[in-house]
């Protein structure tokens, strides 16, 4: 299992540092143009959401930027400059876009690769430019490997929601009623078991980290086994629980970093 800076060790150097700027690490999740489908935009809702023509609701496939507020609530820091990154990304009103493995999340939205004209990953640009946080959510991850690249040199430079401290890593000692949702969890590992409904991580005596079947392939035991004991981060949806336990449920490598910094 790689460190999460390190997934692409050609993008490393030998000391762990992400290599190269942030237009090579776009380039690197660069498509064919010829492979992709134009689609016009009509409505930019936030960082990675937005309406085509004809309303179809698009979720970037790769990023999770900062929620908008809703019903009098404010919004998360950085939230408004994720929206209008996405503006500027899609300001010709044109976007290319690629089939995900899975085609709709719970809300009916359509998961989709998403690209300017150039064939440029726009949610690499967006991960590159701070305005969001790296996501790989199973069966959608083809682009896993150059998304984390394109977003540690956002972290490295402290950049965007990476010099914000509303975007710290969170303890499970420090979570109380109404703090799930999207969090970096970072803590020490107090169990490791599998079992027939899953693979679990323990964090914190709090926080249940589920690997479930399908995504098991992609993770090996032996390696799970050896996180007993140690500080671990993990991003991802804090699921409230009986108990005052959370859950977490983890489908890729590249949500979980064995050395955080």
């Amino acid at each position: 299992m790689a460190l999460f800076l390190c997934l692409a060790v050609s993008a490393c150097d030998g000391a762990g540092s992400p290599a190269g700027s942030a237009s090579t690490a776009v380039a690197q999740c660069a498509a064919d143009p010829a492979t992709l489908r134009k689609a016009a935009v009509e409505h930019v809702y936030d960082g990675d959401t937005l309406r085509l023509r004809g309303g179809e609701r698009v979720r970037l496939v790769g990023v999770n930027t900062p929620e908008r507020g809703r019903d009098g609530a404010a919004d998360e820091p950085f939230a408004e400059e994720a929206r209008r990154t996405l503006q500027d990304l899609t300001r010709n009103g044109e976007v290319w876009l690629a089939d995900a493995a899975q085609a709709r999340d719970r809300h009916g939205r359509l998961l989709a690769y998403t690209f300017d004209a150039q064939g440029n990953s726009l949610s690499a640009q967006l991960l590159a430019q701070g305005m969001g946080f790296h996501v790989a959510i199973a069966p959608n991850t083809a682009y896993a490997d150059c998304l984390a690249v394109a977003e540690s040199g956002a972290r490295a430079a402290r950049r965007g929601v990476w010099g914000e401290p509303f975007y710290a890593p969170v303890r499970m000692a420090d979570l109380g009623p109404g703090d799930g949702g999207f969090k970096r969890v970072r803590d020490v590992v107090t169990r490791v078991s599998f079992k027939d409904n899953g693979w679990w991580v323990q964090l914190g005596g709090k926080l249940g980290v589920k690997i479930a079947e399908p995504n098991q392939a992609a993770f090996k035991r032996s390696e799970l086994r050896r996180l007993e004991g140690r500080e671990v981060e993990v991003r991802g949806w804090l699921v409230p629980r009986d108990g005052g336990w959370w859950m977490l449920t983890l489908g890729h490598p590249a949500m979980l970093e064995m050395n955080p910094s």
